[in-house]
């Protein structure tokens, strides 16, 4: 996946080489920027609840790294917003994609086992938001050097459910499923009763899904891939 979405950045070069500038291509600047801002914002937050964690490896060495991925993703949103060349872009994004690989494996550095499966989860959601930037940059360069800028097109949604079974379980909750993506909270559900369901738009893509008690209180986390129509996600015993 990494080497992957290096290897499309890396194509940006070539394909800016003696490319004219089009008017198009501040509209592409400002989205990347505005990309790369919300990414930043997801990465300090992050940076922020590592600090603040009773985990020392959680606090020394995650919280850092995040804090500098964070910091690294603003200075790229700067420069982008100041319709600085694509192909100057390229180098700074690869760096950053890099940099949010190695965040991913930081958190193995968390002693707590469910601290270091938090983390992990965090961060490969940021990993792939910057994924996600580098080929921003990839089709902004593509559309510069056409000289046009193809038409905006809807991301796909697909429709699934997610269930509350703990019916079935010793210890039956009332819960509730908060959604996040790119280390930001993008949806949460009503109260979902044992036994019942709530079915669900979202876009395609991989969430992190946090089942929570009536008082907001942490019970169990689950990644969610919405890639197809009809996708479901149990909540599990949560308490056994």
């Amino acid at each position: 996946m990494l080497r992957l979405s290096l290897s499309l950045i890396s194509l940006v070069f070539v394909a800016l080489c003696a490319t004219p500038a089009f008017a198009d291509a501040k509209a592409d600047h400002a989205a990347l920027a505005d990309a790369a801002n919300k990414l930043s914002q997801s990465a300090a937050n992050l940076a922020k609840a590592a600090k603040g964690s009773d985990d020392r490896g959680a606090r020394k060495k995650f919280a850092p790294a995040a804090q500098d991925l964070s910091d690294d993703l603003a200075a790229f949103g700067r420069r982008a917003a100041k319709d600085v060349p694509f192909k100057q872009l390229g180098g700074d994004a690869a760096a950053i994609l890099k940099d949010s690989g190695a965040l991913v494996e930081l958190a193995d550095e968390a002693e707590d086992k469910e601290e270091r499966k938090s983390l992990r989860n965090q961060a490969q959601l940021i990993q792939q938001g910057v994924a996600n930037l580098g080929k921003q940059l990839l089709a902004a360069a593509a559309n510069e050097d056409k000289g046009s800028k193809p038409a905006d097109t809807a991301p796909k949604r697909f429709t699934g459910r997610l269930f509350n079974n703990t019916d079935k379980c010793d210890w039956p909750e009332n819960v509730f499923f908060q959604l996040s993506r790119n280390g930001q909270v993008v949806f949460k559900t009503q109260l979902v009763f044992p036994g019942k369901n709530f079915a669900l738009a979202l876009e395609e893509g991989q969430y992190l899904v946090s089942i929570l008690e009536t008082n907001g209180d942490f019970l169990a986390q689950k990644t969610l891939d919405a890639k197809t129509e009809g996708w479901q996600l149990v909540s599990g015993c949560i308490k056994d």
